[in-house]
This record gives C-alpha cells, structure tokens and sequence, in this order.
C-alpha cells in the first residue's frame, strides 16, 4: 500500500475549539488518516458536536479517565495506524502536515519517529536533539501536532506511565531514545505541521518546563 495510514488521536476535555480541531484533520490534503476523538466525559455540548461528525470520525468515545496521559493512552491502543500522533482538541494541523508525514514515512522506512515543526505564539519550533537527551530537556519542540510514532515502535516502548503526572510524555520519550535507541528525524523549518493554539496543556507544561517532577 503506497499511502501508510496514519491515525491521530484527539484527547479532548471541554475545548470550545473542538470541531475547528476536527476540522484541521478533516481537511487534510493526505486522505489515509485515522482519526480517534478520546473525550473525558465533558457533557452533552461535547457529544453533540461528536455526534455532528460521527460519518467522519473512525472511532470516538466519552468516559471518565484518569487524565490526559490516559487518554492518550486509550487512543494509542485503539490506532491502526502504522504512524500514530496527538493532535489537542486545542491545535490546528495544516492542511498539508500529514501529506508532508507521509512522504518521510516513505523516504524513511527504518525511522522510528518523525518530528515536525509547530507553531506557537507565532514562533517556530523544530528540530530533534536525540544526543542531548540527558543534559537538555526540550529536545523535541512538542508532543502534540509534530510528533509521530510507528506504532510498532512505541509497542515495543510501552505507553504513558501514568505515575508521572506532568513527564509522562518525558519518560516515554526517555525509553525511546536512551532504552530503546529509537531513530528519528525531524522534517524541515518550512514544514509546520500545525498550531498548538491555546492548548491549556502546552502552557502550563509546554512539553518540559516543569522539571519538578525529574
């Protein structure tokens, strides 16, 4: 099959900004995408907008979890996809970020992960520094919208551990690279893959900051 299927997972709880993420995946460029909706149980408004777009969405569904890292983790589980990633019900993908994905996927068929650029607050965040991965925290700009997994490889690496409240996308990233030795590559300044928008998430923690829990 020339066009690998990528899934995404959208966490969502209460973001008024729900069907405009939707929508960014909807109106990919690339057509061979999963996209799997994990709400936290945010009420009928919610599913109203879920049931809206039920013909489009793979898989959704609306239950009380343990918090973020457990949802991404129920969506992970449930992904087909031979590359998996999060989208925040928050950011915006642009149109053609997963067109972009694919093409890496292809030229790169050992690679284990792929990191995009993303935007926020207008500034560019990219690149990969998987060497510095014990002296520097932020050695991939965000989990949400630019990163993405073969979902053989995080199989092999074990999910979320959901003991870590804030670093749980840390620790994952640490047994990727250091246990794992787990390849990457990131895809060029110009090739943004998306917004993370307001995501609450990003801002409180964008990705490292908080380091109390190291």
């Amino acid at each position: 099959h020339q066009n690998p299927l990528i899934s995404i997972i959208m966490p969502n709880y209460k973001s008024k900004k729900l069907s405009s993420s939707i929508m960014s995946v909807l109106n990919q460029s690339y057509k061979n995408i999963e996209l799997i909706v994990i709400d936290g149980n945010s009420g009928s408004s919610t599913i109203k907008v879920l049931n809206d777009f039920k013909n489009k969405l793979d898989l959704w569904i609306s239950e009380n979890d343990k918090g973020m890292w457990d949802a991404w983790n129920k969506g992970f589980k449930l992904a087909n996809g031979r590359f998996v990633g999060v989208v925040d019900s928050s950011n915006k993908l642009y149109p053609k970020a997963m067109e972009i994905l694919s093409r890496y996927i292809k030229k790169n068929p050992k690679i284990d992960f792929i990191c995009g650029t993303v935007k926020k607050d207008g500034r560019l965040y990219g690149g990969l520094e998987a060497d510095k991965i014990s002296t520097k925290f932020n050695i991939i700009p965000s989990s949400v919208v630019g990163f993405f997994i073969k979902k053989s490889s995080l199989k092999k690496v074990g999910y979320l551990n959901l003991k870590y409240k804030i670093q749980a996308d840390y620790d994952l990233l640490y047994r990727m690279i250091v246990k794992h030795k787990l390849k990457g590559i990131n895809t060029t300044g110009e090739e943004i893959f998306g917004d993370l928008g307001d995501s609450g998430f990003s801002k409180k923690h964008n990705f490292f900051d908080t380091l109390s829990n190291e």
